[in-house]
């Protein structure tokens, strides 16, 4: 085999590695854009929820300044003292359980709800504490 013959295989397998490369890169790409694609659709599900069902009386920012909300003494999830005094019920799986079957004022959800949406609610409502 000459020496061109051999420069051209050479080139070749180095354009066809390149084009491998660059798929591989492409795939990933496309793959990390359909994570972020599905967490803003879970994030925005999760607006929707507590929009629909708390944010009455809790309040969209968590913080249960709305007039249901100091009608039944909503607490300001956003409160840092409150998640320390309450301690006791805000594990997430009393919260689970206070979202599915009510509290005081609070109705039941378990009815309206699937139990995904009633993680998600209490997921959110988690991060309100984080946001101060």
């Amino acid at each position: 085999m000459n020496q061109t013959a051999k420069w051209w295989r050479v080139a070749g397998s180095l354009l066809l590695l390149l084009a491998f490369f660059e798929l591989a890169v492409m795939g990933i790409s496309s793959a990390q854009r359909r994570r972020a694609e599905t967490k803003s659709h879970a994030a925005g599900q999760v607006d929707d929820l507590f929009r629909n069902n708390c944010a009455r009386c809790h309040g969209i920012d968590g913080r249960g300044q709305t007039p249901l909300g100091q009608t039944y003494n909503a607490p300001d999830f956003s409160d840092t003292k409150w998640w320390r005094k309450n301690s006791s019920i805000t594990s997430t799986r009393t919260l689970r359980s206070i979202v599915a079957r009510g509290k005081a004022g609070m109705p039941a959800f378990r009815k309206k709800l699937k139990r995904s949406e009633i993680n998600l609610l209490v997921n959110h409502v988690r991060s309100f504490r984080a946001r101060q």
